[in-house]
């Protein structure tokens, strides 16, 4: 083996762009240089006459001053150790995350975002508690995008192109594929197949998850079976039971069809950027609808299921309650 063939490879310019985007994650400074500072401090006083406005430092500051003040708010340390990191003050930014992560210790987010903080100050390194960090918020959260990048981001280092394309693919399930970072991450993506000599789309089913679907059985409680037609919507759906209320999935079907057999799965997904492999447990719930309306109505007819972990089957839900 030549020393050539020994050589770690260097990343492309192309996935620099990636990699800087996934590491820094600056987006309370962007709100700053974006002319929008009331939207990480407040609406700021205006300059005297004769004098300039506020620097992104003096900002920045006024935010610290602010959180010693203020040391039980979660939120603000995060902003504030979002925006040392953008001004290159990695060893701010980490005590700031730390204060966070003691105020939130479950949040997968705060153990990502010190996890970033920590490597940023070594380097870019990170080996050892980093690591250990980003495996604690995916056991957490299996949806938390910055982790499963910055996962994907070790694997890429370590030459591992096979892991990077199976986070970085999960990653972009869960965001809009046409923002700017969703189109950086398929470059990424792009690249560490071609590194991997990996067929684009090789790890789409890994990314996807063995067992991304829930299913069952829909049906109609004995009491209410005069209280349908035919042609109502019987609406099925899934949604995460630790997130926004929008279904991850949603099935549409006949109730003159009931009870009737259900499956959720990808295919069924409500969005790009919500979907329903990655996450951990949701709730099932069916709704007879006249109306075909998505949102409930007083005379709907509903039923739903106890949490369930997702790869779920032989599910029953059945409709026994009455939308008031």
């Amino acid at each position: 083996m030549t020393a050539a063939e020994t050589r770690p490879t260097r990343p492309s310019r192309q996935l620099v762009g990636v990699l800087a985007l996934i590491v820094l994650g600056i987006a309370a400074a962007v709100y700053a240089w974006r002319g929008q500072p009331q939207l990480l401090l407040g609406p700021l006083p205006a300059a005297p006459a004769g004098e300039a406005a506020p620097s992104i430092e003096a900002m920045v500051q006024r935010l610290a001053e602010r959180m010693e003040k203020n040391p039980g708010d979660a939120q603000g340390w995060s902003m504030l150790g979002r925006s040392y990191v953008a001004l290159q003050r990695p060893a701010d930014a980490v005590a700031a995350f730390q204060k966070r992560r003691a105020l939130q210790p479950q949040d997968a987010q705060a153990l990502a975002d010190l996890a970033d903080a920590m490597a940023f100050a070594a380097d870019r390194n990170f080996d050892g508690e980093p690591t250990e960090l980003l495996k604690q918020a995916l056991k957490i959260d299996p949806r938390n995008v910055k982790a499963l990048e910055l996962t994907g981001t070790m694997a890429f280092d370590r030459g591992d192109f096979k892991e990077a394309v199976r986070q970085w693919t999960v990653a972009l399930g869960l965001m809009d594929a046409q923002s700017e970072e969703g189109r950086n991450l398929q470059a990424g993506v792009a690249e560490a197949q071609r590194r991997g000599g990996l067929a684009p789309g090789a790890a789409a089913p890994a990314a996807a998850g063995a067992g991304a679907q829930v299913s069952g059985r829909v049906v109609l409680a004995a009491a209410l079976q005069g209280r349908i037609k035919p042609d109502d919507t019987v609406l099925i759906f899934a949604r995460l039971v630790d997130g926004p209320r929008m279904p991850v999935a949603v099935l549409k079907r006949r109730a003159g069809d009931l009870p009737l057999d259900f499956k959720l799965d990808e295919s069924t997904a409500m969005s790009p950027s919500l979907r329903l492999s990655p996450s951990t447990q949701v709730v099932v719930g069916a709704r007879v609808s006249r109306s075909g309306q998505a949102m409930p109505q007083p005379g709907d007819l509903q039923g739903f299921s106890q949490p369930v972990p997702v790869g779920s089957s032989g599910l029953q839900i059945e409709i026994t309650d009455t939308v008031k």
